[in-house]
């Protein structure tokens, strides 16, 4: 792919990106009115959006991720990544066995040496697994010695705290990547709802902020702010951001990667911290490139994989859009990020079972949303300042005076029915994409 054509694209839904809005609809004056709102019962006393949400019932269904992390952290029980400059309270006790257990293996050789005269052999091999056991101390100490010295130049973070038995990543990346609504689609929270992180253009992370897995507190995703800012300087980011101290780092980008991105992944790789470069919003670059230049997706996704292997030296990019979980890379990712996925998802693992009765109850398949109803989940805003939010098939409708009120949608086949009067379809769908705003008719 040529510059030019990618700084075309750039500029483009640099474009789209100015125009949005947080319920990714920006209503232009036009001759519309409110009768759309007429004949519905709003109260002050209705539950507010929050409540509402909190109030719906959530289809039970096999939740494979939050038996990964429950995986994940038993196998991480109390002990720090092997990357972390720090010695923890296992760390310690470890080592207290170990000098206790070669003690005792050296008094108990000194004892057996006159008895075990006569086989040279015996005390030969004897003597090398003392000796192993001594190397092996001298080594942790040495480790332990050496992590401990680097937790002076890498101080821990007030903010970062309790590592032993929690597992904490890292979002790294500068305003409008999308972190915030990764950081939600990950931990599967409604928008609006209890832990949402803010969504927005304009820089919201102003300082680290924790957002733990809903049922998970231990498990957390950390918001971390760009770096190259007066606040937060270039030179000294990973120390201040203690990156060291996590388990894992994604490093956001929704366009080319920036020299501080590249500089940033060769001190995490340094330091051996696992790391994953994302590329963000590529539906919008498949959606413009075929817009403006007839390619399909397999060969935007191409061009971008070779534009960030050629210019940045990323050979191993997750490109991924956090408005689709489904396709993309997206779970690719989720896997790597969380490799108890894997064994979930494998037929050969003990854990799948798919003859056991739990896979044959009702609930194990939820219920499937048509592409019209899936397309309008979400939150929206008209001109009037009315705020709807689409949980399935009801909507939570708030005015600008506070009063509130629930409507429910019915379908038709290709067609989704506000108070079974107005409408919209694929059509209205895919008009939206471009216009950014949704049209009932």
């Amino acid at each position: 792919m040529s510059a030019e054509l990618l700084s075309a694209l750039f500029k483009r839904r640099s474009d789209v990106d100015k125009g949005a809005q947080t319920w990714e609809s920006a209503p232009q004056k036009s001759s519309a009115d409110a009768s759309h709102l007429k004949g519905l019962e709003f109260s002050s006393n209705a539950p507010s959006a929050q409540e509402w949400l909190q109030q719906l019932d959530i289809t039970p269904e096999e939740d494979h991720l939050a038996e990964a992390l429950a995986d994940g952290l038993s196998e991480r029980r109390e002990s720090l990544p092997s990357h972390v400059p720090a010695i923890s309270a296992k760390d310690a006790e470890r080592l207290q066995m170990l000098t206790e257990a070669v003690a005792k293996m050296q008094r108990e050789f000194a004892a057996e040496r006159e008895g075990l005269a006569a086989s040279r052999e015996e005390l030969e091999r004897r003597e090398a697994e003392v000796r192993s056991r001594e190397q092996a101390l001298q080594a942790e100490r040495e480790e332990q010695r050496r992590r401990k010295e680097e937790s002076v130049n890498y101080p821990q973070p007030a903010w970062l705290e309790n590592l032993e038995g929690t597992i904490n990543i890292g979002v790294v990346g500068n305003s409008g990547v999308g972190k915030s609504l990764l950081i939600n689609k990950l931990r599967r929270v409604r928008p609006g709802g209890v832990g949402w992180a803010p969504v927005g253009v304009n820089e919201t992370t102003r300082e680290p902020t924790k957002y733990p897995f809903p049922g998970h507190p231990k498990v957390c995703l950390w918001d971390l702010p760009g770096a190259g800012t007066a606040a937060v300087p270039s030179d000294t980011y990973v120390q201040d951001m203690g990156l060291r101290y996590f388990d894992k780092v994604l490093i956001l980008t929704a366009g080319r990667f920036t020299s501080m991105e590249v500089t940033l992944r060769a001190e995490l790789e340094r330091h051996s911290v696992p790391f994953f470069m994302v590329r963000t919003k590529v539906d919008i670059d498949v959606y413009n490139n075929h817009e403006d230049n007839q390619r399909d997706q397999e060969t935007t996704l191409r061009e971008i994989r070779q534009d960030l292997r050629s210019n940045h030296g990323v050979t191993d990019a997750y490109l991924i859009s956090s408005r689709d979980v489904e396709s993309y890379d997206m779970p690719r990712l989720m896997q790597d990020l969380f490799p108890g996925l894997k064994r979930q998802l494998d037929a050969a693992a003990p854990t799948f079972c798919p003859g056991a009765p739990a896979w044959n109850d009702a609930w194990a398949m939820p219920d499937a949303l048509s592409p019209v109803l899936s397309a309008l989940q979400g939150r929206w805003t008209d001109a009037f300042r009315a705020v709807y939010l689409v949980q399935g098939q009801q909507v939570h409708v708030t005015l600008a005076n506070g009063q509130r009120a629930v409507v429910p949608l019915t379908q038709a086949p290709g067609q989704i029915f506000w108070c079974s009067r107005w409408f919209i379809s694929d059509d209205s769908i895919t008009k939206a994409r471009r216009s950014a705003e949704l049209c009932w008719v």
